[in-house]
């Protein structure tokens, strides 16, 4: 059996690896779309000048050199001899822009000026006046910008590309590092985790190939905001398994003694606003813990009974038999009793919740139990007349240690 170094290795480079293809996909994506978008903008300005100028001819006056400006400053009327009739202010001692004249039945052209004598390179628009064989040809654009000419955009976005790899080959080393730990749980729990990962992952590749094979047809903006979201559900995933792994792992966190009433009457309140939450108690219940656990805990139970109330949401905090005892109760259809263990087992979504909520990890319940269980209690699904009911048990803390 390999040693959990030599997995950890392994793992580490097959998923660094992974990232590196997704990151220089999606960089080669990025670079080719902000390119075309930068010549798409030049010609199209380019193609308003010279039909102007165009315009002007066909009607038997010569354009105005002042009139070019702006962007598009490079601007020249070059007869059949390849002279230059009128040219802009910043072309006027230049030679002809090009010798290229288009065809007659398409008199519109793009095109790339590189002169052998080195320089920058002119993106412009051809636009011959008519049909006739001597007919004078508008050349309009500008010189190639600083960010096509050079490589800076490709230094740039390589710089990225390294960082971001190297940031997430430590991050995945520590992650997989942790998960590995003890080794037969961990195990399966890396195992789950990369068959979770791998949807997301195909889909981020996906957008990518789609704006690299087609980048006429591609919003970036829409690819990057896409690729963004699918970011975001890798990082929840990863902040959960990290989450998941201190609480198995045994990791101490700090305990104090809390009011829970009060964290959770702050935590209902902040889910009052499109759901109708009502509060419930019997007074102070005070419990010796981890506050941020206990808040991610009652959140989450919030957030899962928000996503399935029809109508509401209750939540009681009481004493009981010298435990401190939250219910979470919502009026929506409830849990078969067949599924209320499962749901609390890591990436386990029922039907119900995947179509109210696509963008969640299936983490939340399995990291709420965890939480329950470091403090010594109990999170289960108990019986309701409607809807799911949600019970943590914690014990309570003596009242002398409260006044100590």
């Amino acid at each position: 059996m390999p040693s959990l170094h030599s997995l950890q290795a392994r793992y580490t480079t097959a998923v660094t690896m992974l990232l590196l293809l997704l990151t220089a996909l999606g960089g080669v994506s990025l670079d080719l779309a902000i390119r075309y978008r930068i010549e798409d903008q030049v010609f199209s300005a380019a193609e308003q000048v010279a039909t102007q100028w165009t315009a002007q001819v066909r009607a038997g006056a010569l354009p105005d050199p002042a009139s070019a400006s702006g962007t598009v400053n490079l601007v020249q009327l070059v007869n059949a001899h390849g002279t230059v009739m009128v040219a802009s202010p910043a072309a006027t001692k230049r030679p002809p822009l090009s010798a290229f004249r288009p065809a007659p039945g398409n008199r519109l052209q793009q095109r790339v000026e590189c002169h052998p004598g080195g320089g920058p390179c002119v993106l412009l628009m051809a636009d011959r006046v008519s049909p006739a064989p001597d007919a004078p040809v508008v050349y309009a654009g500008t010189t190639e910008p600083p960010l096509l000419a050079t490589h800076r955009l490709e230094y740039l976005i390589t710089g990225a590309t390294l960082l971001i790899v190297l940031t997430g080959g430590r991050l995945i080393w520590t992650v997989i590092d942790r998960a590995l730990r003890p080794a037969e749980q961990q195990r399966h729990l890396a195992s789950v985790t990369s068959h979770e990962l791998r949807t997301p992952i195909a889909g981020l590749r996906v957008q990518l190939e789609e704006a690299l094979l087609h980048p006429d047809h591609v919003d970036p903006r829409d690819t990057i905001r896409k690729a963004l979201t699918v970011t975001g559900r890798l990082e929840a995933i990863v902040q959960d398994v990290l989450t998941m792994t201190r609480l198995r792992g045994g990791q101490p966190a700090p305990h104090e003694p809390i009011n829970l009433t009060t964290l959770a009457a702050t935590e209902t309140g902040t889910h009052s606003d499109d759901a109708r939450v009502t509060f419930h108690t019997t007074g102070d219940v005070w419990v010796h813990g981890s506050r941020i656990q206990l808040i991610r805990l009652v959140n989450n139970l919030l957030t899962n009974a928000r996503r399935h109330a029809r109508t509401g949401v209750t939540v009681r905090v009481e004493s009981t038999d010298g435990q401190a005892v939250v219910t979470v109760t919502d009026d929506g259809d409830g849990i078969a009793p067949a599924d209320r263990e499962r749901i609390f087992e890591r990436f386990t979504r029922l039907d119900e919740g995947r179509r109210r909520d696509t963008g969640g990890t299936g983490l939340g319940l399995a990291i709420s139990r965890d939480i329950a269980h470091a403090h010594h209690g109990t999170l289960r699904i108990e019986d309701s007349p409607h809807g799911a009911r949600f019970v943590l048990r914690l014990p309570l803390l003596d009242r002398n240690a409260i006044d100590e």
